[in-house]
């Protein structure tokens, strides 16, 4: 007994190998369909996947099969079918023949299409529906429809609705096949939101985050409001990331929304000093040093104040300082007020200082009013007045605009448009020297300046962590007699790599950056970029215009010190010995 027991488990295993070896080596050596297909042989084989040569696989014939009945159900064969699917064998088993016996059927188009809703109107979901008659009957048509039914009634307060597409009538008119389809909807209950829940803040008061919702306990439930929740919070810039809201369940007719986050840094600094020794050693120069101080309250006290100050000194004999300070949220409503200080030392030709006082009035979730009034003052060096001819002149600059983003991310966005365009009438009055007056009969006591900007920034997700980003700015300023302090200027890390910061100017500026980025992490990436530059600027007369290129690659990497920016780009006529390295830090979270 135990030797018939043996002889069976060993013919036993001897076939099972001779099948496994069979089902490996073999491959398709012909596909064919055996029934009524209303569609070419060559369409089939393109929807189940089949190619010829390929290893013949059980599991992969199978999901062949339910690949070609999804293609032929969305083609409009309702009834199509595969009864079976026959595996011929060479006397060898290197290859195989399969031969897929089956049928499509009649083709069904879509006819009358009937909704019955338990709470809300049955017209309101037909603007939601894309089927519509003589159109060819989809499955894949009838479940995104269900799901923009469903989404619809969860916007009206009714997230646990449900649909039922039944009673599929199909029926015959001039020797075509139609089906009418009957949608039930069960709205079940309206559900309103009965309270709010925050977890992971600690520094930050709750009712600062909240306040950015536009959502208010005791109203209706949205799905809408509530998906774009981590989009408005993450625009606070004091918060490193927000989780998509969970639903608790409280009773029958109202939830609660249990919202996780996670606080950035409230307080950053960025310090860096350098020292330029004197050229050859020289006795009679001295060294200077450079350096550069960033200190930023984004979150102070916890109540989303902003004060900010800036200073930086990139040479001997420039300098930069900034102060700005935000109180968001006047008297409750959704406006943000601001007061600012700047003192520009250019390479000792002039020092200029600002005082500006500035509002944003958020109107709609992504849109916004903007307004400021500035005071400028311009004080040049007696040189800079008798060579260049500049004035001493203050203006007083009045500034509308507006602004519209969409973006899902601002720090590293992958999808969304970011548009601001502002109009600026200033009134300007020069006081001297003047001997200018005497010497140029053009130049009069007061003027009028009109100043127009536009950016935008255009992001677009092309593939899984890549992304497309396009971004435009242009800035024009007319009026009166303009002088090197009116001027705009560009060139560098945040317009045109590739050249030194603020290399150029002139009265008419535009310059695109395109990127393709590989997205890393949340707030990391590297991308390629090519940027396109343009100025005009009056000199001796006449104009002086010029088109420059910029190319190259950059890195923003997440560290513990920050947001760490690297940028190395070629210029116009530039060898890559010649490239420019643009550094920096962003100390945000």
């Amino acid at each position: 007994m135990m030797k018939i027991i043996l002889i069976f488990i060993t013919s036993f295993l001897i076939s099972a190998n001779l099948f496994a070896q069979r089902i490996k080596t073999a491959r398709l050596s012909k596909i064919q369909f055996s029934g009524e297909f209303n569609i070419s042989e060559t369409k089939l084989k393109k929807a189940a996947g089949l190619i010829k040569n390929q290893p013949y696989l059980p599991l992969k014939v199978s999901a062949a099969v339910k690949k070609l009945e999804n293609f032929l159900s969305n083609q409009g064969y309702l009834f199509a079918s595969v009864d079976s699917v026959q595996a011929l064998f060479t006397n060898d088993s290197s290859s195989v023949e399969l031969i897929i016996h089956g049928g499509s059927g009649e083709r069904v188009y879509f006819s009358k299409i009937q909704i019955q809703s338990d709470s809300l109107k049955n017209n309101f979901y037909n603007q939601y529906i894309s089927m519509a008659e003589n159109e060819l009957y989809s499955q894949k048509v009838i479940e995104k429809d269900v799901n923009a039914l469903l989404l619809a009634a969860a916007d009206c307060g009714y997230p646990f609705a449900e649909i039922n597409v039944d009673d599929l009538d199909i029926r015959k008119k001039d020797n075509k096949t139609f089906a009418d389809l009957k949608i039930k909807i069960h709205e079940k209950s309206k559900v309103f939101i009965k309270d709010i829940l925050l977890k992971g803040n600690i520094y930050s008061k709750d009712h600062i985050i909240l306040r950015e919702l536009n959502i208010y306990i005791g109203e209706v439930y949205s799905k809408k409001k509530i998906d774009k929740i981590p989009q408005r919070l993450n625009r606070l810039e004091i918060l490193k990331d927000v989780k998509q809201p969970v639903i608790l369940t409280a009773k029958g007719d109202s939830v609660i929304l249990l919202i996780e986050v996670e606080e950035g840094n409230a307080t950053t600094f960025d310090g860096v000093v350098g020292y330029i020794p004197s050229k050859n050693n020289k006795a009679n120069e001295d060294g200077y040093f450079t350096g550069l101080v960033n200190l930023s309250f984004k979150n102070l006290f916890g109540t989303g104040r902003k004060f900010e100050v800036y200073w930086k000194k990139p040479d001997q004999f420039s300098e930069e300082f900034q102060l700005a300070y935000t109180e968001p949220w006047v008297l409750g409503w959704p406006v943000d007020i601001g007061a600012g200080l700047d003192r520009t030392v250019r390479d000792t030709t002039y020092i200029e200082w600002v005082y500006q006082f500035n509002t944003r009035m958020r109107i709609f979730n992504n849109f916004a009013l903007l307004a400021s009034l500035k005071s400028k003052m311009v004080l040049p060096d007696s040189a800079a007045s008798r060579d260049l001819g500049l004035l001493r002149n203050k203006v007083i600059n009045a500034e509308v605009g507006i602004e519209y983003d969409t973006r899902d991310y601002k720090i590293n966005p992958s999808s969304g448009l970011y548009y601001k365009t502002t109009y600026t009438y200033g009134f300007k009055n020069n006081y001297g020297p003047s001997y200018i007056f005497i010497e140029d009969s053009s130049v009069t006591e007061k003027e009028q300046l009109q100043t127009i900007k536009i950016q935008c920034n255009w992001y677009y997700n092309l593939w899984k962590n890549q992304v497309l980003a396009v971004e435009l700015n242009g800035m024009q300023i007319t009026g009166g007699r303009l002088q090197l302090t009116d001027y705009f200027w560009f060139g560098g890390s945040r317009s045109l790599r590739g050249y030194r910061e603020n290399q150029f100017w002139g009265d008419i500026v535009v310059w695109t950056n395109l990127e393709y980025r590989f997205i890393l992490g949340r707030n990391s990436r590297i991308f390629l970029f090519n940027d396109w530059g343009f100025y005009n600027c009056p000199d001796a007369g006449r104009d002086r215009q010029e088109i420059l290129p910029g190319y190259g690659v950059g890195v923003r990497l997440e560290t513990p010190m920050g947001i760490l920016g690297v940028d190395y780009g070629l210029g116009k006529g530039d060898g890559f010995k010649e490239g420019k390295i643009h550094f920096g830090i962003i100390n945000r979270f």
